[in-house]
């Protein structure tokens, strides 16, 4: 562990993961909402108990007692184009801070329907489309527009529903709208177009995660159950895709986030496969606790920075950063890790014939958090200290410089 960040890498042709948590880097928590870059190169990210900002190798936290932070329970984040930071709350409206003042905007000082905070997008003209569970907000910085499926909805336009989940803005306007359970929206200036189960069998009624491919003319959706859904030419009668495991190879249909990289290449959080990404040849690539340095399996939170790296946010494990341009792990199941005793009671040897010139290895408990890790630098075996640790079903994962193995075991409960 070297400095505030974990370097998960191993050799030279493994990728190199940095981990941020509450040990390495003094997270407030590991529950990780959401993450935002702005233009100076610096690193936003808000938490369940406070705000965090990465600059250079350096993390600061905001909470209530150092800051005019009015909660601590912060759900979204995104940044405009005077790098201001807008934060979601859950229970305290929205807060925009601009490196010294914090402006509060709240059910009681502005037209915010409510003060529980899901989504916020900046749009192109600096536009602040905010989502709360009763409805879609767009604040133009003069005027509050608010959508909803109520007759006094801005201009008429009703939606379908009006839990937002995320929005999502083309360059000449056009507004993509996930909600839950309400369906997949468009909005314009004139019209709201609607797609749903009941009105012309779209596949899923609720969209997690939205994000345009603008280069293509293309608009991306996550499901959490049906999967990934794209759809091609026009927004108007264009062909709609969906990739789930009956017609892909993409391993989840549970899926919560999204990104888009310059490359066209959507990047997907799902809630139990890690980190997948399809390339434009139609091939689907998973970044798993398994074959990557991924800290967990459930990915919140997707974004692509300006250097090309992919963040995620995770429920239980923090954020980590990766550099997308080398490889996962290569599998080498001719030669299986070995450990023993099995079960194990207050110490575990860990072995693997791969490991001969040293091996990194992890312990990770049955919702893949991390309980113990380290490295063999000799490759003669491991012995591992397990007192502490609670009885139940563990997998030890085995990394060498580019192959990786894993087995379980189980530790029992030691007799007195």
């Amino acid at each position: 562990m070297t400095g505030l960040a974990m370097l998960l890498a191993v050799g030279g042709q493994a990728q190199s993961w940095e981990v941020f948590d509450m040990n390495t880097a003094d997270f407030p928590s590991n529950n990780v909402t959401d993450i935002a870059f702005d233009s100076q190169g610096r690193t936003w990210v808000s938490t369940d108990w406070g705000l965090c900002l990465k600059e250079g190798a350096n993390w600061t936290i905001y909470q209530t007692q150092n800051s005019g932070l009015p909660d601590n329970r912060l759900l979204c984040l995104d940044v405009d184009s005077l790098d201001r930071i807008w934060i979601g709350t859950l229970l305290n409206g929205v807060l925009v801070y601009d490196g010294t003042t914090w402006l509060n905007f709240t059910t009681q000082n502005s037209p915010l329907p409510d003060d529980q905070i899901k989504c916020i997008t900046i749009d192109h003209r600096g536009w602040a489309w905010i989502g709360t569970f009763l409805g879609l907000v767009c604040y133009t910085g003069n005027e509050w527009r608010i959508y909803d499926e109520s007759t006094t909805s801005y201009n008429g336009l009703q939606l379908n529903g009006q839990v937002i989940e995320d929005v999502a803005v083309r360059p000449d306007g056009l507004v993509a709208i996930g909600t839950l359970n309400g369906g997949f929206h468009y909005l314009t200036d004139t019209s709201v177009a609607v797609h749903a189960t009941y009105i012309d069998l779209f596949p899923d009624n609720t969209q997690l995660g939205v994000a345009l491919d603008n280069v293509a003319d293309e608009r991306w959706m996550v499901t959490p159950s049906q999967g990934l859904l794209r759809q091609g030419g026009s927004w108007v009668g264009g062909p709609w895709f969906q990739y789930s495991t009956g017609t892909s190879s993409i391993p989840s249909n549970a899926l919560i986030s999204m990104a888009m990289d310059a490359q066209g290449r959507p990047w997907v959080g799902s809630m139990d496969k890690g980190l997948i990404v399809r390339d434009p040849n139609g091939t689907f690539l998973s970044y798993d606790t398994l074959n990557s340095g991924i800290p967990d399996n459930a990915v919140e939170v997707v974004k692509v920075a300006s250097d090309g790296s992919i963040w995620v946010g995770t429920p239980f494990a923090g954020a980590a950063r990766f550099d997308p341009s080398t490889p996962v792990f290569e599998a080498h199941n001719e030669a299986p890790a070995q450990l023993f005793p099995n079960p194990a009671q207050e110490h575990i040897t860990l072995t693997w014939p791969l490991g001969v010139g040293g091996f990194d290895w992890r312990i990770c408990d049955a919702v893949g958090q991390v309980v113990r890790s380290g490295r063999d630098p000799s490759g003669s075996g491991a012995m591992v200290d397990l007192s502490g640790v609670v009885a139940g079903t563990y997998v030890a994962y085995f990394r060498s410089a580019d192959h990786w193995s894993a087995t379980t075991f189980f530790k029992s409960r030691q007799v007195p």
